[in-house]
């Protein structure tokens, strides 16, 4: 039989390697939202510009309530007033107003971690990155949000989603941590 110059193996090509596979039926109508969402999903997470957090107290006290509200079956909500929490001091390390700053995040690449396309995440600049945190750091001359780590020895800042490969940084090349991320935020509606 001649070969074929189309199909066989390509590097990266198919499913993982025993891994099972499955069909899912789209309606046509929603085939361009469903390749535009998986095609964003691979994208990396960039980030808009930081905006410095508010130094001026906060004018609105939230009320905290004593009980907890269960995220499994539901219960009788206790009406027992705790507290006034002020979010400048719920959100910020005391002290740490003027090195904090809020960042929208913009891609998939830290999902796993919680971080999704379009939340917010508080970054304090005054606190010393450890490896597992999750930093900003500057890469090429951007800002990136990953978590720092070590591939091989080496240190890297690693993606959040299996789609993504670790940035790894060899014997040389240096790395800019921006900041320390502390908090994420996200609008529910």
């Amino acid at each position: 039989m001649p070969r074929s110059d189309h199909g066989g193996s390509r590097p990266g090509a198919g499913r993982p390697a025993g891994e099972a596979s499955q069909r899912i039926r789209v309606p046509e109508s929603q085939v361009p939202a469903v390749l535009a969402y998986l095609d964003a999903y691979r994208q990396p997470a960039s980030l808009e510009a930081p905006r410095p957090v508010s130094l001026n107290p906060s004018t609105v006290a939230l009320t905290a309530f004593t009980s907890r509200v269960p995220a499994g079956l539901p219960s009788a909500a206790d009406d027992h007033v705790d507290e006034v929490v002020d979010l400048n001091e719920h959100l910020v390390l005391p002290g740490h107003e003027p090195s904090t700053f809020i960042i929208r995040v913009s891609g998939w690449s830290m999902i796993g971690a919680g971080i999704f396309d379009n939340d917010e995440v508080l970054v304090d600049r005054a606190l010393k990155a450890r490896q597992g945190d999750i930093v900003v750091a500057i890469v090429n001359g951007e800002l990136s949000i990953k978590r720092l780590g070590k591939v091989d020895g080496h240190i890297a800042l690693l993606p959040e989603n299996a789609h993504f490969k670790p940035i790894v940084f060899k014997e040389g090349e240096t790395l800019e941590i921006w900041g320390v991320v502390t908090k994420c935020l996200r609008n529910l509606r």
